[in-house]
């Protein structure tokens, strides 16, 4: 697996602290899922909500500092490495993290997802999936009737025992009904196209039970460990972000996928 999922599912992480200041945090609250996942069968074992601060550092360092699921406590600090960043965990082991951005400007500075993926020394991988709390769209100022569309990138990891263990990315669309909180979403990824229905609570969603689909197919999907979580950003819902884990069951037991997204409005 190449440099595939990451957490702070870890006994000894670098200091979130070093380097110099200024910046401003991912979000005050970072909110997502994480799963682990046995690399031997590209099974995933587990899976549920986290969450994490996340610091912009100014002198181009991220600090990571997990505050909710497993790994609570937990630091690490990011360098820059190409079109993500690295965290050396001591013993061989190291975490590569992947920042996603609005397209257009003005919709929210800085990042407004994350994907961590890290190694353990258990031959087992954790992967972690964020959105920021930060930016969001004041209740006041959402879109109370009309329809909107928006489109864009998903960034994930995903397994699927016995044929793929590795990054899944693709498009990103929803059509938005506002006047009836109503959200219906779509994925394309390497290991099958992922849809969900969600209902809008303020300017949040979460997936409708029973909605989310793999391939047109819900019955092999773990709808009660299922989810997809997101926000609108910027002014008057201009973008679009969240965080999902799919896990399957029966004939796609031990299958799984966690990622972010991000869209804007079209």
């Amino acid at each position: 697996m190449t440099a595939l999922m990451g957490t702070m599912a870890l006994a000894v992480l670098a200091g979130c602290s070093g380097g110099g200041g200024g910046g401003g945090p991912l979000a005050p609250n970072a909110l997502g899922y994480y799963g682990d996942v046995d690399t031997w069968n590209a099974a995933v074992t587990g899976s549920g909500s986290a969450s994490a601060n996340i610091q912009m550092n100014g002198d181009g360092t991220v600090g990571v500092e997990i505050t909710g699921g497993p790994d609570t406590g937990e630091t690490a600090l990011f360098y820059p490495d190409g079109e993500g960043y690295t965290a050396n965990l001591g013993d061989g082991a190291e975490a590569y993290m992947r920042l996603g951005y609005f397209g257009v400007d003005g919709i929210k500075d800085g990042p407004v997802v994350a994907l961590i993926d890290a190694d353990t020394w258990d031959d087992n991988v954790v992967a972690m999936a964020f959105r920021s709390t930060d930016g969001v769209t004041a209740p006041g100022d959402m879109p109370l009737a009309g329809r909107a569309t928006y489109s864009g990138q998903h960034l994930g990891a995903a397994a699927l025992p016995g044929e793929y263990l590795d990054y899944i990315d693709g498009s990103f669309n929803a059509n938005v009904d506002f006047g009836s909180g109503q959200l219906a979403g779509a994925m394309d990824t390497q290991v099958g196209d992922v849809t969900f229905q969600a209902t809008i609570s303020g300017s949040e969603f979460n997936s409708n039970a029973n909605s989310i689909a793999v391939g047109n197919d819900y019955v092999n999907v773990d709808q009660a460990n299922s989810n997809v979580n997101g926000a609108f950003y910027g002014n008057r819902a201009a973008g679009i972000a969240g965080t999902y884990r799919v896990n399957g069951a029966r004939a796609d037991a031990g299958a799984g996928m966690i990622g972010t997204f991000v869209g804007e409005r079209n």
